[in-house]
């Protein structure tokens, strides 16, 4: 195994150790082959990244302003999103998330993965937003996402650890920790066959799972918390290619 790089989640540092582009995050173009990492956490901190890997678009956490970094177009064109936790400052913006990419054109409900609790925290969501979408279908005419792409679809709830995604060459497993945090590791493997694990670790969150794929080469990327020798910080600034 390549000896891991550390990526941390609580300082202000900087890194040059991956591959990585000051460009606008709309400018930088990702081949549908590589696997790299978006900034959407603003200037509030909390865990956020969009990963575009194998051609799917995975959304990590969706604090408020997530609308601010990431364009309603790409909102719409998600696979999944992921929540590191419960707590406010980790869902605030998941009605931004929800209501952009709608508005955009999403085709259908959006699936969820998260901690325990999750599917009743959408339901109630979903509840909440139900007499909205209909004034809005009444005074501005339907969005381009029809009506039932305004859902937000349970997905996974990881209790202990769950498998959370899988297409085969692109998984996400979720590790269940104190306080409903969560910890996600994502592995893709590239063209050469090669596995690239993510692991993305929000502070106070639990240790990952190691990986659990065929045996093969793989590298493997932290994003962890306090920890002294990383390099980079929530929020992310620039884009990060991880492969590709």
């Amino acid at each position: 195994m390549v000896p891991a790089l550390l990526v941390s989640a609580c300082d202000d540092g900087s890194t040059d150790a991956v591959a990585t582009s000051a460009q606008p995050v709309e400018e930088v173009v990702i081949g549908a082959s590589e696997f790299a990492l978006l900034p959407c956490g603003g200037s509030g901190g909390s865990p956020c990244v969009l990963v575009l890997a194998g051609g799917k678009s995975l959304l990590f956490g969706a604090p408020a302003g997530v609308s601010n970094e990431v364009s309603p177009d790409r909102l719409a064109g998600l696979d999944r999103a992921f929540l590191f936790s419960l707590m406010p400052s980790d869902v605030e913006g998941l009605d931004e998330v929800r209501n952009h990419g709608w508005r955009a054109g999403r085709a259908a409900a959006l699936t969820v993965a998260g901690p325990e609790g999750l599917g009743d925290m959408l339901e109630a969501l979903n509840v909440a937003f139900e007499q909205p979408d209909a004034l809005s279908f009444v005074e501005e005419g339907a969005p381009r996402g029809g009506f039932n792409a305004a859902l937000l679809q349970p997905g996974v709830e990881v209790i202990s650890n769950a498998l959370a995604f899988d297409t085969g060459d692109l998984k996400v497993v979720g590790v269940a920790g104190a306080g409903s945090r969560t910890t996600y590791r994502v592995g893709y493997r590239d063209l050469g066959g090669d596995w690239h694990d993510l692991v993305l670790k929000p502070c106070a969150g639990p240790e990952p799972l190691a990986a659990e794929y065929e045996a093969a080469p793989r590298t493997e990327t932290v994003i962890a918390c306090d920890d002294e020798t990383a390099d980079l910080s929530w929020p992310l600034r620039t884009v990060t290619k991880i492969s590709g």
